[in-house]
C-alpha cells in the first residue's frame, strides 16, 4: 500500500498481508509530518494487488 503526502512529509510503503474479496485489515504507515506543519490536508492510500488497485482518500488536520 502506498500512501501519497503534501511535500516535506515522508511516509514508506507498507506491505498488505493477503486478503479473501470482501475480507478488509487495519494498517498502520508511518508518516513524518513537516516541521512548521498545520492545518487540513488530504492523504491518499492506494491498495494494489494482482495488477489491479484500488484507493480512497481522507482529510486530516495537523494542529501545531
Amino acid at each position: 500500500m502506498d500512501l501519497t503526502v503534501p511535500g516535506g512529509w515522508t511516509t514508506s510503503r507498507v506491505v498488505v498481508p493477503a486478503l479473501n474479496p470482501g475480507q478488509g485489515a487495519n494498517v498502520q504507515v508511518p508518516v513524518t509530518v513537516s516541521a512548521g506543519a498545520s492545518g487540513s490536508v488530504t492523504l491518499t492510500a492506494t491498495y494494489r494487488a494482482s495488477d489491479k488497485q484500488a484507493s480512497g482518500s481522507a482529510t486530516v488536520t495537523v494542529t501545531p
